[in-house]
């Protein structure tokens, strides 16, 4: 099982690139939905990293995937210049699924 990293910053796909990670670097809007529809259509790849503000823009393509396939694993993956809330990502996504807080 592989993992794919779909970026809009460069710094976070080179990293992810040097310890042999396949990824891509996306800085325009359009550009998210053709790679992550590619990317997903791939059985190949088990989890994808997804930066945080990509992940904003997409929320619903990217939600859809999460409630309604196993697989790929969809995770958000922070930028070295990125401070989010240190909110549990995965209690946020259990709380959107079904409503429960844990």
């Amino acid at each position: 099982m592989k993992q794919f990293v779909i970026s809009d910053n460069l710094d976070s796909l080179t990293g992810m690139r040097l310890a042999g990670i396949d990824g891509v670097l996306v800085q325009e809007a359009e550009a998210f939905r053709p790679n992550f529809d590619a990317v997903i259509k791939n059985k190949d790849y088990g989890i994808v990293m997804i930066s945080p503000a990509l992940i904003e823009a997409n929320q619903a393509a990217i939600d859809e995937v999460r409630f309604n396939q196993a697989t790929p694993l969809i995770v958000e993956l922070q930028g070295p210049n990125e401070y989010r809330t240190a909110e549990n990502q995965i209690a946020k996504t259990i709380r959107q699924a079904i409503g429960i807080s844990i």
